[in-house]
């Protein structure tokens, strides 16, 4: 057998490869949309202003594609495809961790634990409920913490400009002492009899 021959079979397993990844990330792109679109009608919905009469034909096109999904790949949609069809975290190419990521981390953090909070109230589970009010306010917190922080920077920076505007008038207050006040002797109380 030449060198030609034995590389001619990788090379047809290498395309067979590429098309069977190429169909499986066309199902999980396929399978996206109809999940999502589910999950944030019925959150709508226990919010009170979402489509209720839309849900059955949802789900009914959720398993389709799924099934769609399953005859593709040759298995049901993994746990993790399903959880990062569904996750509302955005992914940022270049995070840069400053105040506006930090905002932003904290206001997720509110939103799960609203997330929470609600599942809980929908099944009964008071303990998860208390979890989900936790952290909805951990992220309250984290977000004053972050406006305290900023406040902070802004009011020294706004003191910086006025000491650049004015130097002689904020020199002069910090060179001068405060004027001793004269000790005046304590006459005595004049009294009359």
């Amino acid at each position: 057998m030449s060198n030609d021959d034995e590389k001619k079979p990788h090379l047809r397993l290498a395309v067979e490869n590429d098309q069977r990844e190429i169909d499986h990330e066309q199902a999980k792109r396929d399978i996206e949309w109809p999940l999502r679109d589910l999950a944030a009608n019925i959150i709508r919905v226990v919010r009170g202003a979402g489509k209720s009469y839309e849900i059955a034909s949802q789900c009914v096109l959720v398993l389709k594609v799924f099934q769609q999904y399953r005859d593709r790949v040759g298995c049901w949609p993994s746990s993790w495809e399903i959880d990062e069809a569904l996750s509302i975290r955005r992914e940022s190419e270049n995070p840069t961790y400053d105040d506006a990521w930090e905002r932003e981390h904290a206001r997720d953090t509110i939103i799960r634990g609203a997330l929470q909070v609600t599942a809980s109230r929908l099944v009964g589970q008071n303990t998860q409920e208390q979890r989900g009010r936790s952290e909805m306010m951990d992220g309250v917190r984290e977000l004053e913490h972050i406006r305290e922080e900023a406040r902070k920077r802004m009011a020294e920076a706004e003191r910086a400009q006025r000491q650049r505007l004015n130097p002689k008038k904020v020199a002069a207050k910090k060179t001068s002492k405060p004027k001793a006040k004269a000790h005046r002797a304590k006459s005595e109380p004049t009294i009359k009899f």
